[in-house]
C-alpha cells in the first residue's frame, strides 16, 4: 500500500523547540486518556504539547476527490478536538494540533526524534488500531527513539485516588536511563520510587525442571540480587536525596512481579532493551507482557539510543 508523504496534504507543522511532548490521537477512549496524561506531563515540564493525528490512506486521484477531502477534514477534527480537550484541562498550557498523511509507524518514529516524550494509547481506531497491543506487534514501542508513555483506557486517573509510587524495573546497572527517568518523575510528582528486581534460578526456569534449588542456593542468589539492585539504585539515591526510595528483590518472574507492583503505582518505568529478531526489532517477552497487563501507565525509556531531549 502506498502512503502519501507527510508533506502531501498534511497540516503545516509549527516550529517547536526540541524536547516538547507529543501525543498521538485518533478519537478513541485510550487516546483521550493519553491526551489527558500528555497534557499533565507537558505542564510538569513547562513545555508545549503537540497533538498529532496521522492519517493513513491510499492515494486515489491524488486525494483530491470528495472522499479524500472528507478524510482530511475528519483528521483535522480529531486533532482539534483532542487539542481543545488539553486546553480545557490546563488553560495555561501551549497546545498545537498537527495532522500528517503518512504511515503511522513511520510518522510516530519521526516524531520521537523531535520530542522529549511521546504518548500513545494502547488501543485505538483508524490508523492507530492495534498499534501496540494488536496485530502490528509493538512496532512503535520497538522503534521510537525517545521515552514512550503507553496508556490504557482503564488508566484514566480517578480524582479521589491517592497518588502511588513510581515503580521501576531494574535488572542491573544497564537500566540507569530508566532509573533516572523514574527518579525525575517521582521528584516532579512528590511521590516515592519503588525499585523492583526479580530473579529466578536457572533450574527454576528450565522446561520440566524436577526440583527447586536448595535453601542455601536461594540465599546466595537472593544476596547477589540484592547487591545488584542496590548498586544500580545507589547513584540515583545520591543524586535525588529528596526522593524516598524502597527496594524489593523478589523471587518471581519479572513480568509478574512488575504487574503486581503496578496495582498501586502512578507509573511503571522500564528500560527498553531493543533486540533484533527475525522480523525486526522487538522489546522482549517481559516488556511485551507488562505493556499488555500493567495496572498503571508504562513509560518505556530507550537504552543505547540518542540522548533524550530535556523538557
Amino acid at each position: 500500500m502506498n502512503h502519501a508523504s507527510p508533506s502531501a496534504g498534511s497540516s503545516p507543522r509549527p516550529t517547536l523547540p526540541l524536547g516538547h511532548v507529543i501525543v498521538g490521537v485518533d478519537g478513541s477512549p485510550a487516546a483521550e486518556v493519553a491526551a489527558d496524561l500528555a497534557a499533565d506531563e507537558a505542564l510538569r515540564r513547562h513545555t508545549t504539547l503537540e497533538v498529532l493525528h496521522v492519517l493513513e490512506w491510499v492515494e486515489l486521484g491524488g486525494g483530491k476527490d470528495r472522499f479524500g477531502q472528507q478524510l482530511r477534514e475528519n483528521a483535522h477534527a480529531i486533532a482539534d478536538a483532542a487539542a481543545e480537550r488539553a486546553r480545557l484541562r490546563h488553560p495555561d498550557l501551549k497546545v498545537v494540533a498537527t495532522v500528517e498523511l503518512a504511515d503511522v509507524v513511520d510518522a510516530l518514529a519521526a516524531a520521537s526524534d523531535r520530542a522529549a516524550l511521546l504518548v500513545v494509547g494502547s488501543r485505538g481506531l483508524g490508523g492507530f488500531a492495534g498499534l501496540l497491543m494488536g496485530s502490528v506487534g509493538l512496532p512503535i514501542a520497538a522503534v521510537v527513539r525517545c521515552p514512550l508513555l503507553v496508556v490504557h483506557p482503564e488508566h484514566r486517573p480517578a480524582p479521589e485516588r491517592t497518588p502511588g509510587p513510581i515503580v521501576v524495573g531494574v535488572s542491573g546497572t544497564d537500566c540507569a536511563p530508566a532509573l533516572e527517568a523514574a527518579f525525575a518523575q517521582a521528584l516532579a510528582r512528590s511521590v516515592p520510587v519503588h525499585a523492583v528486581h526479580a530473579w529466578r534460578h536457572p533450574a527454576m526456569v528450565s522446561a520440566g525442571a524436577p526440583f527447586a534449588p536448595a535453601p542455601w542456593v536461594v540465599q546466595d542468589w537472593q544476596g547477589l540480587a540484592e547487591t545488584t539492585l542496590d548498586a544500580a539504585v545507589a547513584p540515583l539515591r545520591e543524586k535525588y536525596p529528596d526522593v524516598a526510595v524502597t527496594e524489593a528483590v523478589v523471587l518471581d518472574a519479572a513480568a509478574h512481579a512488575l504487574i503486581a507492583a503496578s496495582a498501586d503505582a502512578d507509573l511503571v518505568v522500564l528500560a527498553a532493551h531493543r533486540r533484533t529478531a527475525r522480523f525486526g526489532p522487538n522489546l522482549g517477552r517481559t516488556t511485551h507482557t507488562v505493556l499488555h497487563h500493567a495496572k498503571a501507565p508504562i513509560l518505556l525509556v530507550p537504552v543505547g539510543t540518542r540522548a533524550p531531549h530535556q523538557g
